[in-house]
This record gives structure tokens, C-alpha cells and sequence, in this order.
């Protein structure tokens, strides 16, 4: 799978993890940003979080990382309900 943002957009920017995991975590916040319902964005935003407690099980990241995500997760999650009101 493809880089789908470039430098400049990418949320994941400066977060070192292997470039399969974080296409997978880029997909997770496209699908967040495409969902159509409510109950959708939350139950992407909860796949999103397993994953991110996954890295965390396996210390794959340092903890300002993980909290990073995990902001990220949220940040993108606010924003698309927002707009679904």
C-alpha cells in the first residue's frame, strides 16, 4: 500500500514504526474521516485505539508516541462528528 498523505499532512509525521502498520493506522483515520453515521465513526475510532493498545502491548513505541496516536485518533474522531451534527 502507498503513502497516502504526503510530509506535509501526514499526522503519523515524526512517529518511527514500520510502514505496514502505519498504512494501517492512515486507513483507520480515512475510514473515521469517511464514515456517514455516528455510531460508524465510533466504532472505527475503537478499531483505531486496539491497534494503538497493540503497539503499546508489544513497547514498540516510546509513551509521547502513543499518546501522539492516541490524540490523533481523538482529534480526527471529534472532528467527523462535528460535521455529522
Amino acid at each position: 500500500m502507498r503513502n497516502l498523505c504526503d510530509n506535509e499532512n501526514d499526522p503519523f509525521v515524526g512517529i518511527s514504526m514500520p510502514p505496514a502498520v502505519l498504512d494501517l493506522l492512515r486507513c483507520r483515520l480515512m475510514a473515521i474521516a469517511r464514515s456517514t453515521e455516528v455510531l460508524e465513526v465510533h466504532l472505527l475510532s475503537e478499531r483505531a485505539q486496539g491497534l494503538i493498545e497493540a503497539l503499546e502491548v508489544l513497547n514498540l513505541l516510546t509513551v509521547s508516541e502513543l499518546d501522539s496516536l492516541y490524540l490523533i485518533i481523538e482529534n480526527s474522531t471529534q472532528t467527523r462528528i462535528k460535521v455529522l451534527f
